[in-house]
Order: C-alpha cells, then structure tokens, then sequence
C-alpha cells in the first residue's frame, strides 16, 4: 500500500507539467482535418516509442504499444506471438481497495496522455471495478483466497454525446503500481453537419453482397434485404481501415444479420458525409 500511495503523490505533484512534455512523444499527427489519421508504424519506430513507454512508466507495466503507438490492443510486439502479461508473475499480497486506487489510475492515464489518448481526466467514467482474487497462503490447511489486483473499465470515449467504437480502456493494478493498460481513445474531429442520414445509409446498403465462411471454410454470399438489417442505424465515430493506418470517420454503423439467423455478422460503416460504404467488417 505504501509504493501506491507513493506513486499516487508523484502523480499529483507531476499532474500540471508533465502533460506538455508527454505530448511531444505522441505518435499521432493531429490537425483540423476530417478525417483524423493515425499512421501505422515502422516496427522500428515503434520499438523505439514502446521502450520510451515502458522506461516511463519504471518498467512496471507488461502490456506493449500497438502498431499505431498507442496503447490499444495488438500482437504486433508480442514475443513468439504470447501475451507478455500471461508469463508476468503475480504479486501475492493482499490489496485492499482504497479510494484513492481510482485516482491512482485517473492519473497515471493522464501521464500516459500520449499513448492512451486521455487527455480529459474528468471525461474517464468509470464502467465497473472487479477483483482478482488469488492465494497469499497457497499451501496447508490456511489456504486463502484474497484480491491481489484490481480491474478498473473504462466508458468508451465519447465526443459530443457520440460514442467513439472500441475505444474501452481496461487497467490492472497490483501492490506495486499499475501493470497493464489495455485500450486507447482517439484524436477526433467533429465534420459537424449530417449529410447523409440513416435512412439514406440503410437504403445504400440494400441489395449489397456480403460474403462469409462456415466452419470448413465454404464460401456462401448472402445479399442484403431490409430483413437483414438489424434495429435502427446507430451513430458513432470509428477507426477505419485504410492502406496506411486508421481514419476517424462519423459513420452509421449498421448491424448485419446472417440469412435465416439472429447472428449479428456484420457491421457496416457508412458514412454521414461522403455517403460512402467505408467498410464492411465481419464479426
């Protein structure tokens, strides 16, 4: 408890400087132009940034950058492709939760501005807190089973009332500090005006071909109906794949049923400015 509540001390005392210098690390090249694009790294580039993270952050932390320098989930930098975190060893002391623990967090994301994306500490809502538990006392008859590290979830990112996709941030603490940070949010730049609206993206995408595999591997191609389309559109902003890394579009995002189920296969991006199919990303 002591190492946290030292940690917890630096952070407070760093809060007001640190973020001008954490800035200049930041792997995205933000402007005013819609969409905002994140470029995806040279793996040396990104080797370079993920040590200049982990030195920051004292070597506590076992997760790695993804390949657009941030904090997002990703395999790129994993060793023989495992997890880094999965051989981590677990510390066992017993970690009471304290109040001061989501401060802790809060901040230590801010620290890491330029890598997670939070930038706003008062924007992180938390979603859910969650022990995990194991043995202080691993052997005899006195075998326990107490919190040795604490989850904190994270709302996804939004920007004026408009959810941002995929962008929950999970952090993992133990007695020593924060160990992992999962998740990132993104630069985003509001078009402003609508466009195209949700029923002009569900009549767009009628009558589209879509295509997917079965267990062993058959190809079926299923066109889309009405029927198909499940609820109403719901608008969002998402990363969107292109050749050279990521775009943050305002999209419709509609939700796919496969032929003759309720599965959810698809969803698909289109856009409220250019009335454009974006992408179409199976599930």
């Amino acid at each position: 408890m002591m190492v946290i509540r030292k940690e917890l001390a630096y952070l407070l005392l760093i809060f007001g400087a640190f973020y001008i210098g954490c800035e200049s690390l930041s792997p995205v090249d933000v402007n005013d132009d819609y969409p905002v694009f994140i470029k995806r790294l040279e793996m040396n580039e990104l080797r370079v940034l993920n040590d200049v993270y982990h030195q920051m952050n004292k070597g506590l932390i076992c997760s790695t950058l993804n390949e657009y320098g941030l904090t997002g989930f990703s395999r790129v930098l994993f060793p023989n492709d495992i997890n880094p975190c999965l051989n981590r060893e677990i510390e066992k002391q017993e970690l009471i939760y304290d109040d001061d623990f989501l401060n802790l967090v809060k901040l230590k994301l801010f620290e890491n501005a330029a890598f997670t994306g939070t930038r706003e500490i008062e924007s992180l809502t938390l979603a859910e807190i969650t022990s995990l538990d194991g043995c202080t006392i691993c052997e005899g008859p006195d075998i326990n089973n107490v919190p040795l590290q604490w989850k904190f979830t994270f709302e996804p990112q939004q920007v004026n009332g408009i959810i941002v996709s995929g962008t929950e941030v999970v952090v993992y603490l133990d007695s020593n500090g924060i160990n992992r940070i999962w998740g990132n949010w993104y630069p985003v730049v509001d078009p402003g005006f609508i466009e195209f609206g949700s029923s002009e993206a569900k009549k767009s995408v009628v009558g589209m071909k879509v295509r997917y595999a079965n267990e062993t591997n058959q190809i079926f191609e299923q066109e889309i109906t009405e029927d198909h389309i499940f609820e109403a559109p719901e608008l969002r902003y998402v990363a969107v794949n292109v050749d050279a890394g990521l775009e943050i579009h305002k999209v419709w995002i509609l939700k796919v049923l496969q032929h003759n189920t309720s599965q959810i296969r698809w969803n698909i991006f289109f856009s409220t400015i250019t009335g454009e199919v974006l992408e179409v990303k199976l599930l």
